[in-house]
């Protein structure tokens, strides 16, 4: 949860940061794309680590770290202090992202993964859906350090639960896995497979178009529809229910459905759902429901995607699941990191550059499934 708590936490917060550097919002959303690109460089390196050392001590590691500097973000002199630091937070946090998915990997096959990784990508929904709203009151009644903070002392909490919690799952540690030469034949074996490849542009896609509505909403939600951030975080707190709900549904059905089937059945109704926000917001009929209800579809959709393209992307190696886990993780993040940085780029005060954005990322998803994933047989 420490890499949605990051995001999502982060929304609420914005334009009071902005307003307390004496800067626009682009520098803050700036430091959001800097928190992703953290989290996409650093699953290059966890991987490995945990291929060679174990899952749980590499857990550990970027959780001590990842709670330092998230109490050192809460004292940023400046916006460019703090895009360093939010960079380095990301780096920390997305320890337990690569790691669970190798845990994953190392117990379960194909279609079990997949129900697994529906069923904690359903908790992992927990915190998006409450860190809004949670950060939206600290914010107005503490101020935006305060946010940090908290962030701060969940780091704590998670750690002390995977330190008496988790028990460690790699057996069969790789004693080459550092090895720079063998780490690079490994990632050149990973990206070379055509199913790993095709499942991983798939969900980078959708992990875009999510990232873009979190980069826009601030935009969207308090700048443009005047909303305060408490209203904010509950608004935002709305889609995620629903992505909550579906999660828990593809983890029930999936070994009934399908990976593929939930793949285009996801990808489907994500292309529909961004196109409709696309022509809502051109035509003008811009109000919280025609912003939300289309987002709503997109995040069910994003919980009938990620699960399946994960455990279809990482099902071919057993051996180098970590490795397999930290590619996918950087191609993912690398490619919601570009979608941040283009809503910052391209703002203008309106919902448009989101509801772009996420449109070209819903429908590449789209057409990703059918050039891609639809033709391995």
């Amino acid at each position: 949860m420490l890499m949605p708590l990051s995001v999502d936490g982060s929304v609420a917060l914005m334009p009071a940061v902005a307003t307390y550097f004496s800067t626009g919002i682009e520098p803050v959303q700036m430091s959001m794309s800097s928190l992703v690109l953290g989290v996409a460089v650093g699953q290059l390196v966890y991987g490995p680590l945990s291929d060679r050392y174990g899952r749980k001590p590499i857990i550990l590691f970027g959780i001590l770290f990842y709670t330092l500097f998230a109490a050192i973000c809460s004292q940023a002199p400046n916006v460019e202090s703090l895009i360093f630091l939010r960079f380095l937070q990301g780096f920390f946090a997305c320890s337990g992202v690569i790691v669970a998915r190798a845990v994953i990997r190392d117990l379960f096959d194909r279609e079990a993964g997949a129900r697994l990784f529906a069923l904690i990508m359903g908790i992992h929904g927990i915190m998006p859906t409450i860190a809004p709203a949670v950060s939206g009151w600290i914010t107005e009644e503490f101020g935006w350090q305060s946010v940090f903070w908290a962030m701060s002392l969940f780091g704590i909490f998670t750690g002390l639960a995977i330190l008496f919690g988790l028990s460690e799952t790699n057996s069969e540690k790789d004693l080459r896995a550092l090895n720079l030469k063998s780490m690079m034949c490994n990632f050149r074996g990973i990206i070379n497979d055509s199913v790993f490849r095709s499942h991983a542009v798939c969900a980078s896609f959708m992990y875009g178009a999510l990232m873009a509505y979190y980069a826009g909403a601030p935009v969207c939600f308090i700048e443009y529809l005047g909303l305060t951030p408490k209203v904010v975080g509950i608004v935002m707190a709305i889609p995620m229910v629903f992505y909550c709900a579906a999660q828990i549904t593809v983890a029930r059905f999936v070994h009934v459905v399908g990976i593929e089937k939930l793949i285009r059945i996801g990808t489907c109704i994500g292309s529909l759902a961004s196109g409709a926000l696309l022509l809502f917001v051109l035509l003008g009929v811009i109000n919280i429901y025609t912003l939300m209800s289309p987002i709503v579809v997109i995040l069910v959709a994003l919980a009938f995607v990620v699960p399946s393209t994960t455990a279809g992307a990482m099902s071919p190696f057993a051996k180098i699941a970590g490795a397999a886990s930290s590619l996918l993780g950087f191609i993912q993040f690398l490619a919601a990191a570009a979608g941040m940085f283009l809503i910052a780029v391209l703002n203008n005060g309106t919902p448009l550059p989101m509801a772009g954005v996420i449109f070209v990322c819903a429908v590449g998803a789209f057409l990703s499934y059918f050039s891609f994933i639809r033709t391995i047989r």
